[in-house]
């Protein structure tokens, strides 16, 4: 595994978070987790640099739901594309500006498409897919969403594509210039001290570290694997498995893992493995998962479900350590540690009945 700081990622989670900031500080009370002062005053300050219009296109185009992907999803899946190539967020800019609207829509619809789990190419090649905007916008005015004005609107943009490029290509070029400039050096200098406090850690306990910080079993590192450290992430996970040959999986976490990962079970800790459990969601999850192993969308089918609200309750899991992550047969399942649901069970026995 190599530790080192990506700009061009940075620069992507930067703008997420701080599109959806208020989400984000509610996800991390629900999970009684303190962000960095430091990181709330950023992002206070990049919202504060962007005009009122601009904020409002950013909030239309990211919506409000970290669990919910929509530019966001474009602007990963064009950067795995050529993560290789791009090295700076003005590289990304520049490789975003050069890509045809066809194919920016495409994986907008994608994206919208598989959160609610939905079929929706009738068999249809993905290639030939988004590089026709006339079948694209056939496919999808054939699929509606469960959201009649959040389908209205996937069919506007596809309609109109090159508005949707030049409309998310501005606001990126603002967010680039007035919110992301400012504090570029100052998340660098962060993320690469977090590399090297990572690096450290995982020199001198690999195993556990793997499977603590990363949420992930030890064979999934099956080859050369390069970690981006977010300090906007803060206690985050990001997987991206890359089979191609001469191509490295990524894996993206956030600078306080460790921290979250390994701090003592006390009675925050037990308070918060009774709110995961006392969800009736997460204890069918859990109860599925007591039986056997399952990939992503297999729970969502499951369970009738949403991929993204499956990512959000398997979140809750991963950062109370109850499951991890394995790959079988070229497939990565979510797989349950029931010995750590037995010993918070314990500890909760313990605390209420000492």
């Amino acid at each position: 595994m190599h530790f080192s700081y990506h700009e061009p990622i940075e620069f992507l989670v930067t703008m997420k978070f701080v599109a959806q900031f208020e989400h984000m500080k509610a996800f991390a009370r629900e999970i009684h987790f303190t962000l960095d002062d430091e990181m709330i005053r950023m992002a206070e300050t990049a919202n504060a640099s962007m005009s009122n219009y601009v904020k409002a296109e950013i909030a239309a185009l990211f919506g409000d739901n970290m669990f919910k992907e929509r530019l966001d999803y474009v602007m990963v899946m064009l950067f795995v594309e050529e993560r290789d190539k791009l090295n700076s967020s003005e590289d990304f800019l520049a490789f975003y500006r050069d890509k045809p609207a066809s194919e920016l829509v495409f994986h907008l619809a994608a994206a919208k498409y598989n959160d609610e789990n939905m079929e929706w190419t009738k068999g249809r090649d993905w290639g030939a897919i988004s590089k026709d905007a006339e079948l694209l916008y056939e496919l999808a005015s054939g699929c509606e969403l469960p959201d009649q004005a959040e389908h209205a609107a996937l069919l506007e943009h596809i309609r109109f594509s090159e508005e949707y490029k030049q409309r998310t290509l501005f606001i990126m070029e603002q967010f680039h210039r007035y919110a992301y400039m400012p504090m570029r050096g100052r998340l660098k200098e962060l993320g690469e001290a977090g590399a090297v406090k990572y690096r450290a850690l995982f020199d001198e306990q690999p195993e556990s570290a793997i499977r603590d910080i990363t949420k992930m079993d030890v064979d999934l590192v099956d080859k050369e694997t390069a970690v981006h450290v977010s300090y906007f992430s803060q206690v985050r996970v990001g997987i991206h498995r890359d089979d191609r040959e001469g191509h490295s999986h990524l894996v993206v976490i956030g600078i306080n893992n460790d921290a979250f990962a390994w701090r003592n079970e006390d009675q925050e800790t037990i308070e918060r493995f009774l709110k995961v459990i006392a969800d009736r969601r997460r204890l069918e999850l859990i109860e599925l998962l007591r039986h056997k192993n399952y990939y992503g969308n297999e729970l969502a089918q499951e369970m009738g479900l949403t991929p993204a609200a499956i990512s959000y309750h398997t979140n809750m899991l991963f950062d109370l350590n109850l499951i991890q992550l394995i790959r079988v047969d070229n497939r990565i399942y979510y797989e349950l540690d029931k010995e750590k649901i037995a010993y918070y069970w314990e500890q909760t026995r313990r605390k209420l009945l000492p």
